[in-house]
């Protein structure tokens, strides 16, 4: 056992029940934050992992009426020189922004920006963050490799990486190769992180991450470091 092992809480749930969970969180953040007539500033992934999430979310925030007005969305990432429909932009329109109130002054991208780190600082920091993560331990798109105090940056993407998003794009062929991502540091300053990974290909990954010492070799396990993670899998870590 590695002396960060306490710090993160784990939930194991069937993968439907585990991402309506994480929707009711991030819900729960929003509400509580404009009762406060205070900004709340959510990191959020795309891909596979977190379409349940959303599509909770969306169901919750027309049955709630969210006051959107007071969220800020900062993306995790987006590919350089990719055709606009394969936008991490893209995904987040189709699957919550334009299914909901936000304005779209209030949606935040990394490739828009010379200075995201700065932007994320100038809103009061992310309150909250959800991360999916790679069978290769990245997490948003730090690759393998990638230091910890890591801030916003260009990466080549790995070709691990590059084979597991082909099936996402229409035209493969067409995949970039290269991308901007919040840095590790970036998203260890959220006050909140929720680590959301489901399926048996993500296990081993996992538990040599946050039951293993911290290695720069696999991203993910600097979150053992974190003083807020929420783990949610649909399998076990022991």
């Amino acid at each position: 056992m590695n002396q960060y092992s306490q710090k993160y809480k784990t939930i194991c749930r069937p993968k439907e029940e585990a991402s309506r969970e994480v929707a009711h969180q991030i819900a729960q953040v929003i509400e509580n934050q404009a009762m406060d007539e205070d900004y709340v500033c959510l990191g959020l992934p795309t891909g596979r992992t977190p379409y349940l999430v959303y599509e909770e979310l969306v169901r919750l925030a027309n049955e709630r009426s969210f006051n959107w007005q007071r969220v800020k969305c900062f993306a995790l990432d987006e590919y350089v020189d990719s055709q606009v429909e394969d936008t991490f932009h893209a995904y987040l329109d189709k699957n919550l922004y334009s299914k909901v109130s936000i304005p779209s002054k209030n949606c935040f991208n990394p490739a828009e920006c010379d200075d995201y780190d700065g932007l994320i600082a100038s809103h009061g920091g992310l309150d909250l963050t959800i991360l999916g993560v790679g069978q290769n331990g990245h997490i948003a798109f730090n690759e393998p490799g990638t230091a910890e105090d890591s801030w916003t940056h260009c990466v080549w993407l790995t070709d691990e990486t590059l084979q597991a998003n082909k099936a996402l794009f229409k035209d493969p062929d067409k995949m970039p190769s290269r991308a901007v991502t919040m840095g590790v540091a970036t998203i260890f300053a959220s006050r909140k992180i929720k680590l959301v990974a489901f399926g048996e290909n993500k296990k081993r990954v996992l538990q040599n991450a946050l039951k293993e010492k911290i290695t720069s070799d696999l991203p993910v396990s600097y979150l053992q470091k974190h003083s807020n993670l929420e783990v949610y899998t649909d399998f076990s870590l022991d």
